[in-house]
This record gives structure tokens, sequence and C-alpha cells, in this order.
């Protein structure tokens, strides 16, 4: 149905929402909320492993799928290095390779939640990495946008690759999926620390897997409804 002036109903409708000026991501992740339960029926296979905390998860990937030879490691998003020590614990290969990329100084922009938002200072660690013993273990210290191209041109990928995406946020997860495309041949190991954030890590796996026309398969998941999640390439 029209209206005096010709337009659509609908059109009225958003025109008076926008010149409102309330933009409420609170809201729109309420909104996008079902798109997990949609995901889940079309992508989790059944009988698919879940575990109750990560690192169960982690050890199940290891004993399944990566088996004894040596891993290439890649982390987005390393704070105080917990889940970077607990895979190098994991994975005794003496060759090896784990890389986590973090800026050290927080995030790029606040992580907005349904109940809560994490401001940028957050996982502000003054810059400086977490020491660990183990040689194998390295970092990239720096903004993602800053690090990984170079990091990229000059790396070369093992066969059994793993990616751990903790960036939190949309932004800097997408930009880690679609730099990382030319590496994510079919069989890499993808996880996410925070899926069932749907604005966030869900939907930047989404547009990226849409835009690359990529696919995968679900492995296991952990914790609360998907928050960890392990995906395999096809």
């Amino acid at each position: 149905m029209g209206n005096a002036n010709g337009l659509p109903m609908r059109w009225r409708m958003k025109s008076a929402i926008a010149r409102r000026g309330v933009d409420s991501r609170v809201f729109e992740q309420l909104q996008q909320l079902p798109r997990l339960g949609t995901w889940e029926k079309e992508r989790v296979p059944a009988g698919c492993p879940h575990f109750p905390h990560r690192e169960a998860m982690y050890a199940h990937i290891v004993d399944t799928y990566l088996g004894d030879g040596p891993v290439d490691y890649l982390e987005f998003g390393v704070h105080k290095g917990k889940s970077i020590r607990e895979w190098s614990r994991l994975v005794s290969d003496p060759d090896s390779r784990f890389v986590g990329f973090d800026s050290f100084e927080g995030l790029p922009e606040d992580w907005e939640q349904v109940a809560a938002r994490v401001d940028t200072d957050h996982f502000n660690v003054g810059g400086k990495p977490p020491e660990i013993d183990d040689p194998r273990v390295s970092f990239e210290t720096g903004w993602f946008q800053d690090t990984l191209p170079p990091f990229l041109d000059k790396f070369e990928r093992r066969d059994q690759l793993v990616v751990h995406c903790d960036a939190d946020i949309y932004s800097s997860t997408l930009f880690v999926l679609t730099q990382c495309d030319r590496i994510l041949r079919p069989g890499t190991i993808v996880m996410f620390d925070e899926f069932a954030s749907v604005l966030n890590e869900f939907s930047a796996l989404a547009d990226y897997c849409s835009a690359y026309r990529r696919d995968y398969e679900v492995l296991a998941h952990a914790s609360y409804f998907y928050g960890h999640l392990a995906i395999r390439m096809r």
C-alpha cells in the first residue's frame, strides 16, 4: 500500500526508524540469534562431539585429526597465551611451529555482545607478548593488518595447518580469514573461540565462505551453545 507521497508503507517505516538515529547492536544481535539455530540444523552432523571446555576439544582435534607429525599453528588473538601454551603442550613434534598474532594492546574497536560491551582496552597487556619457554613458539606483535600480509608472503605451510581465530570481533576475524584464504587448503583445521557471538566470528565465517566460495565441515564444539568451534575446510 502506498501513501499520499506515492511511497510504500515499508519505506516510510524504514525512513522513520533511520531518522531516529538509534543504532542498537544489542537489538540487532537478538534479531540475528536465530541464525545460529538454522546453522546448527544445516551444518552440524548428528553425534558431533561436544566437550565441556575448549582444552578437551583441542585434545580431541589433535588425537583424531592431526596425529604425531609436525603442525603449523597460527593463533589470532593471544592475550596472555593460555591457548597457545596448551597447543604447544599437546603437540610434541619438535618441528612444529606455533605463531601468535596480537597487538597486545587490546582490541581495535569495542566488542559488542548481547549482554555486555568489551571495550578496546580490556585485553591490553602493555604491548608485551607472554613469556613461553618453548623455542617453537613465536609472536608477530602488532595489528593484524600490519603483521599478517608480510608474514604470509614468506610463510610456507606444511601439510598440517591449524588456524585459531580468537580475534573476537567481526572486522578482525574477517580480515584473518580473507588474508589466509591462500593457505586454507582443503583439510585445514580452523577454530573459533567465540563462535556464538553471532554478529562477530559467526558472521565473519559466513561472509568469508560466501565471498570466497568456500565450504567446511563441523568437527567438534565446546562450552556453551557453540561457544568454541572446530571446522575442517573443504
